[in-house]
């Protein structure tokens, strides 16, 4: 199956619109006709990439390092690997913390519209004492508090943070990532 380079960019765009997590190491050749390994967990490819190539139809694919591999799921053998540029964070997660990620003005501009329009979140308290946790750059997000998706005028205005998320506490605005639920960036 021949895919041309805008198909393969509009294949990679809507893979990168789920949050699948690529491999880090596999013990397979990523070529085609190779068969992968039956306990790699495969995910079915969206209805958007068929769309693009109606062939692929009832493939799946599996993400690894910056590689999307489509496999077709009866005989498991790799039906075509492309090249994956939807997400920055190919590399191991480990290597999160170093990873640098910018924005720009426009989208913290972005980012205090809308979110001075919501509410803040307010602390609840258990028993008359409020529970505060800390909220730092790079810290992971305490599993209690809830990460929210930023309103669609964000992704329009700022297509960007769509593959972030945050959570507003006293009069900052904390981007996270939600992999990881790593805070990245303060925005006051």
């Amino acid at each position: 199956m021949n895919v041309n380079d805008q198909q393969r960019t509009r294949i990679s765009a809507s893979i990168s619109h789920l949050n699948v997590q690529p491999l880090a190491n596999v013990n397979f050749s990523l070529s085609v006709g190779t068969a992968v390994p039956r306990d790699v967990r495969l995910q079915p490819l969206p209805t958007e990439v068929v769309e693009i190539v109606p062939q692929y139809r009832g493939y799946d694919f599996v993400l690894v390092k910056d590689e999307i591999v489509i496999v077709e799921p009866s005989s498991y053998k790799i039906v075509a690997v492309m090249p994956y540029s939807g997400r920055s964070t190919a590399a191991a997660p480990a290597r999160t913390e170093q990873r640098k990620v910018t924005f720009s003005d426009r989208d913290r501009e972005v980012i205090r519209k809308q979110a001075k329009a919501r509410p803040v979140e307010r602390e609840r308290s258990t028993t008359g004492s409020t529970v505060r946790t800390e909220i730092r750059t790079g810290e992971r997000v305490p599993e209690g508090v809830e990460i929210e998706a930023f309103p669609e005028e964000v992704y329009r205005d700022a297509p960007t943070l769509r593959e972030y998320r945050y959570i507003n506490r006293d009069s900052r605005t904390y981007i996270v990532e939600p992999h990881e639920r790593r805070i990245i960036e303060e925005i006051d």
